[in-house]
């Protein structure tokens, strides 16, 4: 990966969320889930592995590039962001909030954090709040999910004790990705489904949370 001083390329943009620079079919085929040690390249390679994008990201500046990058290339020109921790960070790094300040059902994209990236399973958990909005009918085609090192948890049942011992009787939301794995369905009993769109990008900040 460039050094954060130097602007992405369109050919760096992609390999950083296409992992190995397969398309969704080969990537859905791929067998057996990762056996990386570190658990942002576990999930990485098992979220992208579903047909997820996620972006590689060192530093906040590097964050910046590579989301006006994404917007440039996908003619966004409005974000929603429902969660003012969000928007107050990403205002912060200095993007234009008119960019960011608009209608749900009329924007190109939502963007949020999320309760944790699942290293073994490569799903995320969210909380009720962050799913609720998921499920409106108005919901942009393409989510964008923030997270850093503070997100991941190993596993599915890591991230259910994490999720209790903070909101109690309350059940996570999942988004997952591969139709043919339906995890939900097993653990029905501890899981809710997050519906919405499919095109989910996570940025994964390298840094121990958001600022």
């Amino acid at each position: 990966m460039s050094s954060e001083d130097k602007n992405p390329s369109e050919g760096l943009f992609k390999t950083t969320y296409n992992v190995g620079g397969t398309d969704n079919k080969e990537r859905k085929s791929l067998k057996g889930p990762s056996k990386a040690v570190e658990l942002d390249v576990r999930f990485a390679e098992n979220f992208t592995s579903s047909g997820g994008k996620f972006i590689y990201c060192e530093s906040t500046k590097n964050f910046v590039q590579l989301m006006d990058s994404l917007k440039e290339q996908n003619h966004w020109n409005h974000i929603y962001v429902w969660d003012h921790h969000i928007k107050n960070y990403i205002a912060s790094l200095g993007f234009k909030q008119e960019e960011f300040e608009f209608f749900m059902d009329n924007s190109d994209a939502a963007m949020s954090n999320c309760f944790g990236l699942v290293a073994d399973e490569g799903v995320i958990l969210l909380t009720p709040d962050q799913a609720t909005n998921r499920r409106l009918t108005s919901f942009p085609p393409h989510h964008i999910i923030i997270a850093t090192r503070a997100n991941l948890i190993q596993n599915l049942e890591k991230g259910f004790d994490r999720f209790k011992d903070l909101y109690f009787d309350k059940l996570p939301s999942l988004i997952e990705l591969n139709p043919e794995r339906n995890i939900c369905k097993a653990n029905h009993a501890r899981l809710l489904n997050a519906s919405g769109t499919a095109n989910v990008y996570v940025f994964y900040i390298d840094v121990p949370q958001l600022g």
